[in-house]
């Protein structure tokens, strides 16, 4: 199945567009004590607003150690002053879905997140760098995981750079070091940018972004974290 079938690149586009905006207005939700469940109900709720019919996936909405668990299922666990919030959702528009990752921080950032959240954000650009046509997903995988070697964090990344979203919420092209990343990226193909560090008992982080893969290069749906500033509530 061609790339046309795949994505219909004004509907992906849309998907990415009510994404996002529901993205924007989830921090003035965020608050202590309010639980998992309550903030996925909320982003649900913001992606319905900007005119999704259904969620891309059920949301993901990880506090604290909980967000070690890169798909963590939601629980009444409530939220700490001092705990990062790890949220993943995806709108729908004509079919095509959208998906994004953002990771917040409530309070003052210790020193180890700071550290370890740069370094996420500093891997997406190097992978977004890479992105255009005729490059393997294997060499956009690389560009990231071996930014996190050089850092001694490769061995908290632990799941595949991205994936095509499209009709399916992962379909090829595959940004991964696996066999499947051997595909090479196509023009109008939309794929994610989502590196991230995971640790038992401490948490995790991750940064998610859609691209669409342009004769030129990458573009981004949406706009990315660019600063750790953004993300502390």
């Amino acid at each position: 199945m061609g790339s046309g079938k795949r994505y219909k690149l004004p509907a992906c586009r849309q998907a990415a567009r009510l994404t996002y905006a529901a993205f924007q207005q989830l921090p003035r939700y965020i608050v202590p004590g309010m639980t998992e469940r309550q903030l996925a109900w909320r982003m649900g709720h913001l992606l319905r607003a900007q005119g999704s019919a259904q969620r891309a996936f059920p949301v993901i909405a990880a506090f604290g150690s909980s967000a070690a668990e890169p798909h963590h299922k939601c629980t009444s666990r409530r939220l700490q002053p001092g705990e990062m919030i790890k949220v993943d959702a995806g709108g729908v528009h004509d079919q095509m879905r959208g998906d994004v990752t953002r990771t917040y921080f409530l309070g003052t950032p210790t020193a180890l997140f700071r550290n370890r959240f740069q370094a996420v954000l500093k891997a997406q650009q190097l992978a977004f760098k890479k992105i255009k046509p005729g490059v393997s997903g294997q060499v956009v995988d690389a560009a990231a995981r071996d930014y996190l070697r050089t850092q001694q964090l490769h061995v908290h990344f632990i799941h595949s750079l991205g994936h095509g979203v499209g009709r399916a919420i992962h379909q090829p092209p595959f940004l991964t070091p696996r066999p499947k990343g051997r595909r090479v990226l196509q023009v109008g193909d939309v794929v994610t940018d989502e590196p991230g560090l995971y640790e038992a008992g401490w948490g995790g982080i991750r940064l998610e972004d859609m691209v669409e893969v342009t004769r030129t290069g990458g573009k981004w749906l949406g706009r990315p974290v660019q600063s750790i500033k953004e993300i502390i509530l």
